[in-house]
């Protein structure tokens, strides 16, 4: 199981069929290096694309991601598994006029997931997430081992930041991201409210 954040648009927009693009090359990568099945999750990359793109590009890193896996599980421990638990939260997040205009709503729903085994949490977010939402559940999460996924549930807001995001302007920020200022805090109360649930009380 990897855990990458970075948009798999490494082919894009020179190949307009579909493709496992940068991903696929790191999960054939990472068999063959360490065997078994790897299985990717997408993080919050609403903000991180890839340096370069092409075929060069995606080979190389696809083989530094394969590099990591290898010192990382050479200095593994096994997880602590539990029975796993799932908890979900449906939240509301008010969209700007343009994006209003373009939904033909005022606000929408955001559906977010968690999913735990032991110390390891997995927190599902709908649309585009930018990096600091992760970092944001990541610091307050009560679960050791916390991974967020984008990309998950739905368009939700499509890009979303926390607040301040908009000021900085940008694509994301801007045309790009349906919501107000205030979703990006909205998403990451809600995720910390369901982990909350989930942690085993003390």
């Amino acid at each position: 199981l990897f855990h990458v954040a970075c948009h798999a648009v490494s082919i894009y927009p020179s190949n307009p069929g579909l493709s496992a693009d940068w991903p696929g090359a790191a999960s054939r990568a990472i068999v063959g290096a360490l065997g078994g099945e790897a299985l990717f999750l997408q993080g919050n990359c609403g903000d991180i694309n890839p340096w370069r793109r092409g075929a060069g590009p995606v080979a190389e890193m696809a083989a530094g991601i394969a590099k990591k896996a290898q010192l990382v599980a050479r200095y593994s421990t096994k997880l602590a598994t539990s029975a796993l638990r799932v908890g979900r939260t449906t939240v509301k997040l008010p969209l700007t006029p343009e994006g209003a205009k373009r939904i033909g709503a005022e606000t929408v729903d955001a559906e977010i997931q968690v999913i735990t085994c032991g110390p390891l949490a997995l927190v599902a977010l709908p649309g585009e997430p930018m990096t600091e939402l992760n970092w944001g559940i990541r610091e307050k999460s009560p679960f050791p081992q916390t991974l967020v996924l984008g990309y998950s549930n739905g368009n939700g807001a499509h890009y979303v930041g926390m607040p301040g995001e908009k000021a900085r302007g940008g694509y994301e920020a801007g045309v790009a991201g349906a919501g107000t200022d205030e979703c990006g805090r909205l998403m990451v109360d809600a995720a910390l409210r369901v982990l909350e649930e989930l942690a085993p009380k003390k």
